[in-house]
Protein backbone atom coordinates (compact mmCIF):
# COMPACT_ATOMS: atom_id res chain seq x y z
CA UNK A 1 0.00 0.00 0.00
CA UNK A 2 1.57 3.38 -0.96
CA UNK A 3 1.82 5.97 1.90
CA UNK A 4 0.49 8.91 0.36
CA UNK A 5 -1.76 9.22 -3.31
CA UNK A 6 -1.65 12.89 -4.77
CA UNK A 7 -4.40 13.28 -6.96
CA UNK A 8 -3.19 15.68 -9.63
CA UNK A 9 -0.07 16.80 -11.05
CA UNK A 10 -0.82 20.68 -10.93
CA UNK A 11 2.27 23.18 -9.61
CA UNK A 12 0.68 22.69 -5.74
CA UNK A 13 0.44 18.59 -6.53
CA UNK A 14 3.86 18.62 -7.80
CA UNK A 15 5.35 20.45 -4.95
CA UNK A 16 3.62 18.39 -2.50
CA UNK A 17 4.96 15.33 -4.29
CA UNK A 18 8.54 16.50 -4.46
CA UNK A 19 8.51 17.17 -0.81
CA UNK A 20 6.56 13.89 0.47
CA UNK A 21 9.03 11.72 -1.21
CA UNK A 22 12.46 13.86 0.48
CA UNK A 23 10.58 12.81 3.34
CA UNK A 24 11.06 9.61 2.89
CA UNK A 25 6.87 9.11 1.97
CA UNK A 26 5.68 6.38 -0.22
CA UNK A 27 4.53 8.70 -3.14
CA UNK A 28 2.14 7.97 -5.92
CA UNK A 29 0.55 11.27 -8.50
CA UNK A 30 -2.03 10.40 -10.57
CA UNK A 31 -3.00 13.11 -13.28
CA UNK A 32 -5.84 12.81 -15.86
CA UNK A 33 -3.94 14.89 -18.64
CA UNK A 34 -1.13 13.49 -20.76
CA UNK A 35 1.25 16.14 -19.44
CA UNK A 36 2.49 18.38 -16.03
CA UNK A 37 0.13 21.35 -15.35
CA UNK A 38 -2.47 20.12 -17.81
CA UNK A 39 -5.17 22.44 -16.20
CA UNK A 40 -5.04 25.70 -14.41
CA UNK A 41 -1.25 25.66 -13.77
CA UNK A 42 -0.92 25.78 -17.63
CA UNK A 43 -2.88 28.67 -17.58
CA UNK A 44 -1.70 30.47 -15.61
CA UNK A 45 0.66 33.80 -16.12
CA UNK A 46 3.08 33.34 -13.60
CA UNK A 47 3.52 36.42 -11.73
CA UNK A 48 5.03 36.60 -8.58
CA UNK A 49 5.35 39.12 -5.80
CA UNK A 50 5.79 38.86 -1.68
CA UNK A 51 3.08 41.71 -0.84
CA UNK A 52 -0.26 40.49 -0.09
CA UNK A 53 -3.08 42.26 1.51
CA UNK A 54 -3.03 39.59 3.81
CA UNK A 55 -0.17 38.57 5.94
CA UNK A 56 -0.38 35.06 6.21
CA UNK A 57 -0.83 35.08 1.73
CA UNK A 58 2.44 37.44 1.96
CA UNK A 59 4.21 34.55 4.29
CA UNK A 60 3.73 31.73 1.95
CA UNK A 61 4.73 34.26 -0.77
CA UNK A 62 7.66 35.47 0.25
CA UNK A 63 9.05 31.98 1.16
CA UNK A 64 8.03 30.93 -2.38
CA UNK A 65 10.04 33.57 -3.59
CA UNK A 66 13.19 32.61 -1.94
CA UNK A 67 12.85 29.62 -3.35
CA UNK A 68 12.52 30.41 -6.72
CA UNK A 69 15.41 32.65 -6.91
CA UNK A 70 17.23 29.92 -5.26
CA UNK A 71 19.05 27.65 -7.84
CA UNK A 72 19.87 24.79 -5.32
CA UNK A 73 15.96 24.01 -4.51
CA UNK A 74 15.66 22.84 -8.53
CA UNK A 75 16.51 19.84 -10.51
CA UNK A 76 18.01 21.78 -13.55
CA UNK A 77 20.25 23.62 -11.17
CA UNK A 78 18.63 26.86 -12.40
CA UNK A 79 16.50 29.39 -10.60
CA UNK A 80 12.93 30.00 -12.48
CA UNK A 81 12.51 33.41 -11.44
CA UNK A 82 12.61 36.33 -14.12
CA UNK A 83 13.35 39.37 -11.87
CA UNK A 84 11.88 41.87 -14.11
CA UNK A 85 10.49 43.67 -10.87
CA UNK A 86 6.89 43.35 -9.34
CA UNK A 87 4.69 46.94 -9.41
CA UNK A 88 1.45 46.72 -6.70
CA UNK A 89 -0.49 49.95 -7.67
CA UNK A 90 -3.75 51.63 -5.38
CA UNK A 91 -5.32 54.55 -4.75
CA UNK A 92 -3.16 57.20 -3.34
CA UNK A 93 -5.33 56.55 0.21
CA UNK A 94 -4.06 53.39 0.74
CA UNK A 95 0.02 54.52 1.01
CA UNK A 96 0.02 53.97 4.74
CA UNK A 97 -1.33 50.27 4.14
CA UNK A 98 1.49 50.14 1.25
CA UNK A 99 4.32 52.09 3.73
CA UNK A 100 3.28 48.94 6.48
CA UNK A 101 3.44 45.93 4.61
CA UNK A 102 7.21 47.26 2.86
CA UNK A 103 8.45 48.04 6.32
CA UNK A 104 7.27 43.98 7.32
CA UNK A 105 8.86 42.81 4.22
CA UNK A 106 11.86 44.61 4.78
CA UNK A 107 11.91 43.34 8.13
CA UNK A 108 11.65 40.01 6.78
CA UNK A 109 14.95 40.73 4.51
CA UNK A 110 12.79 41.33 1.04
CA UNK A 111 13.45 44.80 -0.38
CA UNK A 112 10.25 46.69 -0.69
CA UNK A 113 9.63 50.75 -1.34
CA UNK A 114 6.64 52.58 -1.67
CA UNK A 115 6.90 55.45 -4.87
CA UNK A 116 4.29 58.27 -4.79
CA UNK A 117 4.02 60.92 -6.93
CA UNK A 118 5.48 59.58 -10.39
CA UNK A 119 3.93 58.58 -13.60
CA UNK A 120 5.76 55.51 -14.13
CA UNK A 121 7.13 52.96 -12.44
CA UNK A 122 9.64 50.12 -14.30
CA UNK A 123 7.78 50.58 -17.73
CA UNK A 124 4.43 50.53 -15.77
CA UNK A 125 2.47 54.01 -16.16
CA UNK A 126 1.03 54.59 -12.27
CA UNK A 127 -2.06 57.23 -13.13
CA UNK A 128 -2.05 58.62 -9.93
CA UNK A 129 -1.85 55.43 -7.67
CA UNK A 130 0.64 55.06 -5.38
CA UNK A 131 2.92 52.08 -6.11
CA UNK A 132 4.56 49.01 -3.99
CA UNK A 133 7.73 48.26 -6.06
CA UNK A 134 9.92 44.91 -5.34
CA UNK A 135 12.53 44.74 -7.57
CA UNK A 136 13.95 41.10 -6.92
CA UNK A 137 9.90 40.03 -8.05
CA UNK A 138 9.24 38.99 -11.39
CA UNK A 139 7.17 35.80 -13.07
CA UNK A 140 8.08 32.63 -13.28
CA UNK A 141 6.60 29.71 -15.80
CA UNK A 142 4.51 27.52 -14.74
CA UNK A 143 5.01 24.74 -16.47
CA UNK A 144 8.53 24.67 -16.27
CA UNK A 145 8.72 24.68 -12.34
CA UNK A 146 5.76 21.91 -12.38
CA UNK A 147 7.90 19.67 -14.43
CA UNK A 148 10.97 20.49 -12.69
CA UNK A 149 9.33 19.58 -9.23
CA UNK A 150 8.08 16.60 -10.83
CA UNK A 151 11.78 15.35 -11.28
CA UNK A 152 12.60 16.24 -8.06
CA UNK A 153 9.80 13.50 -7.05
CA UNK A 154 10.45 11.25 -9.48
CA UNK A 155 14.17 11.18 -8.46
CA UNK A 156 13.38 10.83 -4.80
CA UNK A 157 11.31 7.72 -5.62
CA UNK A 158 7.65 8.95 -5.85
CA UNK A 159 5.69 7.62 -9.11
CA UNK A 160 3.76 9.69 -11.31
CA UNK A 161 1.32 8.85 -14.12
CA UNK A 162 -0.63 10.90 -16.51
CA UNK A 163 -3.70 10.27 -18.35
CA UNK A 164 -5.18 8.31 -15.36
CA UNK A 165 -8.23 10.30 -14.43
CA UNK A 166 -9.60 9.75 -11.22
CA UNK A 167 -13.24 8.89 -10.74
CA UNK A 168 -13.82 7.69 -6.90
CA UNK A 169 -12.24 7.90 -3.58
CA UNK A 170 -13.38 5.91 -0.84
CA UNK A 171 -12.85 4.31 2.53
CA UNK A 172 -10.75 1.02 1.84
CA UNK A 173 -13.37 -1.21 4.08
CA UNK A 174 -16.19 0.13 1.65
CA UNK A 175 -14.54 -1.63 -1.38
CA UNK A 176 -12.78 -4.63 -0.29
CA UNK A 177 -14.02 -5.41 3.11
CA UNK A 178 -10.95 -4.89 5.25
CA UNK A 179 -11.44 -3.77 8.57
CA UNK A 180 -11.60 -0.54 10.37
CA UNK A 181 -8.49 1.78 9.13
CA UNK A 182 -7.60 -0.06 6.13
CA UNK A 183 -6.44 3.23 4.23
CA UNK A 184 -8.27 4.84 0.98
CA UNK A 185 -8.79 3.25 -2.39
CA UNK A 186 -8.98 5.49 -5.62
CA UNK A 187 -10.50 4.34 -8.55
CA UNK A 188 -9.30 5.50 -11.83
CA UNK A 189 -11.41 5.50 -15.01
CA UNK A 190 -9.88 2.08 -16.38
CA UNK A 191 -11.47 0.59 -13.12
CA UNK A 192 -8.20 0.05 -11.46
CA UNK A 193 -7.63 0.61 -8.09
CA UNK A 194 -4.53 1.83 -5.87
CA UNK A 195 -4.69 1.88 -2.17
CA UNK A 196 -3.12 4.29 0.10
CA UNK A 197 -2.82 5.02 3.41
CA UNK A 198 -3.81 9.14 2.87
CA UNK A 199 -4.83 10.67 -0.25
CA UNK A 200 -4.20 14.59 -0.87
CA UNK A 201 -7.01 16.06 -3.80
CA UNK A 202 -4.07 18.59 -5.47
CA UNK A 203 -6.78 18.83 -8.69
CA UNK A 204 -7.86 22.92 -8.16
CA UNK A 205 -11.33 23.40 -10.17
CA UNK A 206 -11.65 19.91 -10.93
CA UNK A 207 -12.10 18.86 -7.02
CA UNK A 208 -16.00 20.31 -7.95
CA UNK A 209 -15.98 17.25 -10.70
CA UNK A 210 -15.87 14.65 -7.42
CA UNK A 211 -18.87 13.60 -5.72
CA UNK A 212 -18.38 12.29 -2.21
CA UNK A 213 -20.57 12.00 1.06
CA UNK A 214 -19.30 15.46 2.12
CA UNK A 215 -21.27 18.54 1.42
CA UNK A 216 -17.35 20.40 1.35
CA UNK A 217 -17.43 21.06 -2.07
CA UNK A 218 -20.60 22.58 -2.62
CA UNK A 219 -20.00 24.85 0.23
CA UNK A 220 -16.38 26.09 -0.10
CA UNK A 221 -15.12 25.81 -3.43
CA UNK A 222 -16.34 27.69 -6.48
CA UNK A 223 -14.93 27.23 -9.91
CA UNK A 224 -14.30 30.54 -12.14
CA UNK A 225 -13.12 31.26 -15.31
CA UNK A 226 -9.70 32.60 -16.02
CA UNK A 227 -8.90 34.71 -19.63
CA UNK A 228 -5.74 36.09 -20.21
CA UNK A 229 -4.47 37.43 -23.76
CA UNK A 230 -0.70 37.17 -25.34
CA UNK A 231 -0.09 40.38 -27.17
CA UNK A 232 3.41 41.37 -29.18
CA UNK A 233 4.77 44.72 -28.27
CA UNK A 234 5.00 47.91 -30.98
CA UNK A 235 8.18 48.20 -31.98
CA UNK A 236 9.51 51.04 -29.06
CA UNK A 237 7.59 49.75 -26.90
CA UNK A 238 9.57 49.58 -23.97
CA UNK A 239 10.08 46.46 -21.21
CA UNK A 240 8.06 46.22 -18.19
CA UNK A 241 7.68 45.10 -14.94
CA UNK A 242 5.08 42.41 -13.52
CA UNK A 243 2.19 44.43 -12.84
CA UNK A 244 -1.19 44.02 -10.66
CA UNK A 245 -3.46 47.55 -10.26
CA UNK A 246 -5.88 47.14 -7.64
CA UNK A 247 -7.94 49.89 -8.83
CA UNK A 248 -8.82 48.43 -12.00
CA UNK A 249 -8.16 44.02 -11.62
CA UNK A 250 -5.81 44.80 -14.80
CA UNK A 251 -2.48 42.67 -14.56
CA UNK A 252 0.35 41.96 -17.13
CA UNK A 253 3.72 40.41 -17.45
CA UNK A 254 6.70 40.35 -20.21
CA UNK A 255 6.84 37.08 -22.11
CA UNK A 256 9.94 37.74 -23.54
CA UNK A 257 11.67 40.52 -25.30
CA UNK A 258 8.39 40.84 -27.86
CA UNK A 259 5.44 39.85 -25.91
CA UNK A 260 3.52 40.61 -22.95
CA UNK A 261 0.95 38.53 -21.28
CA UNK A 262 -2.26 40.78 -20.03
CA UNK A 263 -5.06 39.79 -17.68
CA UNK A 264 -8.31 40.88 -15.90
CA UNK A 265 -10.47 39.00 -13.99
CA UNK A 266 -13.66 37.36 -15.76
CA UNK A 267 -16.19 37.20 -13.18
CA UNK A 268 -17.97 34.33 -14.88
CA UNK A 269 -18.95 31.59 -11.98
CA UNK A 270 -19.31 27.95 -11.80
CA UNK A 271 -18.20 26.67 -15.14
CA UNK A 272 -16.88 23.53 -16.10
CA UNK A 273 -13.16 23.18 -15.55
CA UNK A 274 -13.42 20.48 -18.43
CA UNK A 275 -15.28 22.43 -20.58
CA UNK A 276 -13.34 23.52 -23.65
CA UNK A 277 -15.03 27.28 -23.84
CA UNK A 278 -14.13 29.57 -26.48
CA UNK A 279 -12.21 32.91 -25.12
CA UNK A 280 -14.92 36.03 -24.44
CA UNK A 281 -14.13 38.22 -27.58
CA UNK A 282 -15.66 41.19 -25.46
CA UNK A 283 -13.65 40.49 -22.50
CA UNK A 284 -10.39 40.44 -24.37
CA UNK A 285 -11.44 43.65 -25.77
CA UNK A 286 -12.43 44.90 -22.34
CA UNK A 287 -9.16 43.46 -21.03
CA UNK A 288 -7.18 45.64 -23.60
CA UNK A 289 -9.21 48.54 -22.79
CA UNK A 290 -8.37 48.38 -19.18
CA UNK A 291 -4.42 47.09 -18.81
CA UNK A 292 -4.23 50.19 -21.61
CA UNK A 293 -4.64 52.72 -18.58
CA UNK A 294 -1.04 51.12 -17.42
CA UNK A 295 1.02 49.81 -20.62
CA UNK A 296 -0.95 52.83 -23.19
CA UNK A 297 0.98 51.14 -26.14
CA UNK A 298 -1.88 48.59 -26.14
CA UNK A 299 -3.84 50.76 -28.25
CA UNK A 300 -1.21 49.90 -30.93
CA UNK A 301 0.00 46.25 -30.19
CA UNK A 302 -1.15 43.01 -31.88
CA UNK A 303 -3.19 40.51 -30.17
CA UNK A 304 -1.79 37.20 -30.90
CA UNK A 305 -4.53 34.80 -28.61
CA UNK A 306 -6.44 34.33 -25.86
CA UNK A 307 -6.36 31.90 -23.11
CA UNK A 308 -9.40 30.47 -21.01
CA UNK A 309 -9.28 28.07 -18.13
CA UNK A 310 -11.04 27.70 -14.90
CA UNK A 311 -9.72 27.76 -11.09
CA UNK A 312 -10.75 26.79 -8.18
CA UNK A 313 -11.65 29.92 -5.47
CA UNK A 314 -12.55 29.64 -1.96
CA UNK A 315 -13.96 30.95 1.11
CA UNK A 316 -11.03 31.19 3.16
CA UNK A 317 -12.63 32.47 6.24
CA UNK A 318 -14.96 29.26 5.93
CA UNK A 319 -14.09 25.59 6.26
CA UNK A 320 -11.00 26.10 3.61
CA UNK A 321 -7.73 26.12 5.96
CA UNK A 322 -9.33 24.38 8.90
CA UNK A 323 -7.64 21.44 8.98
CA UNK A 324 -3.99 20.06 9.70
CA UNK A 325 -1.42 23.40 9.55
CA UNK A 326 -3.84 25.39 7.69
CA UNK A 327 -3.10 24.15 4.67
CA UNK A 328 -5.05 20.79 4.83
CA UNK A 329 -9.31 20.74 4.75
CA UNK A 330 -10.44 17.68 5.93
CA UNK A 331 -13.45 15.83 3.53
CA UNK A 332 -15.89 13.59 4.34
CA UNK A 333 -13.97 10.64 3.70
CA UNK A 334 -11.31 9.85 6.90
CA UNK A 335 -7.78 9.91 5.42
CA UNK A 336 -8.80 12.15 2.64
CA UNK A 337 -7.71 15.76 2.24
CA UNK A 338 -8.48 18.72 0.15
CA UNK A 339 -4.84 20.79 -0.53
CA UNK A 340 -5.96 24.44 -0.02
CA UNK A 341 -6.99 26.06 -3.03
CA UNK A 342 -4.67 28.59 -4.67
CA UNK A 343 -7.33 31.04 -5.25
CA UNK A 344 -6.18 32.32 -8.26
CA UNK A 345 -2.87 32.53 -6.65
CA UNK A 346 -1.44 29.30 -6.52
CA UNK A 347 1.67 29.85 -7.99
CA UNK A 348 2.90 32.89 -6.09
CA UNK A 349 2.83 30.25 -2.60
CA UNK A 350 3.14 27.06 -4.35
CA UNK A 351 6.76 26.35 -3.10
CA UNK A 352 5.49 26.57 0.25
CA UNK A 353 2.03 25.51 0.48
CA UNK A 354 4.22 22.52 -0.86
CA UNK A 355 6.84 22.42 1.63
CA UNK A 356 3.94 22.71 4.65
CA UNK A 357 1.59 20.23 2.83
CA UNK A 358 3.95 17.94 2.99
CA UNK A 359 5.02 18.22 6.72
CA UNK A 360 1.12 18.14 7.51
CA UNK A 361 0.76 14.74 5.80
CA UNK A 362 4.12 13.17 6.94
CA UNK A 363 3.05 14.16 10.80
CA UNK A 364 -0.08 12.85 10.48
CA UNK A 365 1.07 9.65 8.71
CA UNK A 366 4.01 9.29 11.56
CA UNK A 367 1.58 9.57 14.13
CA UNK A 368 -0.98 6.69 13.08
CA UNK A 369 -0.14 3.46 14.71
Amino acid sequence: MTDCIVVGAGITGAAVAAHLARNGVSTLVLEAGDQPAYGATGSSGGLVRAYDPDPAIAELALASLVRYADPSEWASATAPLHKVGAVTLAAPEHVGAFESAAAALRAAGWPAEVVTGVNEVLGVVTNGAVALVEHGAGWVDPVRVTGDLLDQATAAGADVRFGTRVTGVVPATAADGNGPDAGVDVVIDSGAIHSARVVLLAVGAWVTELEFDSEVWATTIRTRSIQTALVQRPPGACAHATFIDLRTGGYGKPVDDQASLIGYPLLEWDVAPGAALPPDAAHQSRTAEVVADNLPWLQHSTMLKAIRSADAFADVGADVGAGVGDVLVATGVPGVWLCRPGSGGGVRVAPEIGRRTAQALTGALLSEP
